[in-house]
């Protein structure tokens, strides 16, 4: 979310009409502002996102937002969000408000409960966008104009029962999109194959029917390519049906590897050039399946890939692969 939301800072403003009844003044403009906070001797801290809302004829700013993506209770953002607050606040001179968007209701709850700043008199209330505000429904023609939204409802919804039409409409309105080769079209693509099921995301394939057939990866459309014109050649129908599904399961690779990239970066977590060859390498659907999972939840990124790391007595151990945990626990 933390890349959808940095590459489409025009989804901010959709967000604040549709799931909280925010109208921006005509008049103003929405920009991007600093996302760094450098004030009180204190190291710096970064929000997520921030928009400013400026005065279309003298540029003054009129209110100021910060934005933050929670994927779980983390209580030191009870006073960390405060600062963020403050530091935009006095940098900027204007009113700012504290927008948060989660993925899960639970989290949703925890960040909608009021800040007391000091004695109950002095409170900050942040605006809260969850699942339930998020649109589990769009038509084709809404998809076309906001498909940064049709993305984040895909990510949100795409795994709950009676949400294949809501993937569709978006992957078809992100295909025509692609066609036109309009910028920015890949990664929207990678994040909704990523939050659909790989058996529901073929049936849909084979539903869909877009196009020629290509395949929704990069990866996945050359594979695809390459089978095709293998098939012309040798005059059967096999080698066609083989490229394509080739490519389809290579596409479905890249995604999930491409989701993983996405969620280590999301958490500040770095992956190193020999990591980043093992994942690019990695021909197991299970594995890549497991991986994605547990980047959500790892420390380091040599817990999710098994790298080895020193103990305490300067030997050289090998952190357990999470299936290999998994199994040990267990037993």
């Amino acid at each position: 979310m933390v890349k959808l939301v940095t590459e489409y800072p025009e989804l901010w403003p959709e967000l604040l009409r549709r799931c909280l009844g925010i109208e921006l003044p005509d008049d103003v403009e929405v920009l991007q502002g600093p996302e760094t906070v450098r004030q009180l001797h204190a190291a710096d801290h970064t929000a997520d996102g921030t928009m400013v809302v400026k005065r279309v004829c003298d540029g003054a700013p009129v209110e100021a937002l910060v934005n933050e993506i929670q994927c779980k209770r983390d209580d030191d953002k009870w006073w960390t969000w405060p600062l963020h607050l403050a530091g935009i606040r006095a940098r900027l001179k204007c009113p700012t408000t504290l927008v948060v968007l989660t993925p899960y209701q639970s989290t949703a709850r925890w960040a909608a409960r009021p800040i007391d700043v000091g004695r109950g008199r002095m409170t900050l209330r942040p605006l809260v966008i969850g699942p339930a505000q998020i649109p589990c429904t769009m038509d084709l023609d809404d998809a076309r104009q906001h498909p940064a939204l049709a993305t984040m409802a895909v990510m949100v919804h795409g795994r709950r029962p009676g949400s294949r039409s809501l993937s569709k409409i978006a992957l078809r309105a992100v295909h025509e999109r692609l066609e036109e080769q309009r910028e920015g079209s890949t990664l929207l693509l990678d994040l909704i194959t990523a939050s659909v099921g790989a058996k529901a995301l073929e049936e849909m394939e084979e539903e869909m029917e877009i196009g020629t057939n290509v395949s929704f990866t990069k990866i996945g459309r050359q594979k695809f390519a390459e089978g095709h014109a293998l098939g012309r050649k040798e005059g059967r129908e096999k080698g066609r049906e083989e490229g394509r599904e080739k490519g389809r399961e290579e596409g479905r690779r890249d995604a999930r590897r491409q989701a993983i990239l996405l969620v280590l970066q999301s958490r500040g977590l770095v992956i190193t050039q020999a990591q980043r060859r093992r994942l690019e390498r990695c021909p197991d659907d299970e594995q890549l399946e497991s991986w994605l999972r547990q980047a959500l939840v790892v420390e380091r990124t040599g817990d999710l890939f098994g790298t080895p790391r020193r103990s305490r007595s300067g030997h050289r151990t090998r952190s357990p692969s999470p299936a290999r945990a998994s199994r040990a626990r267990s037993r």
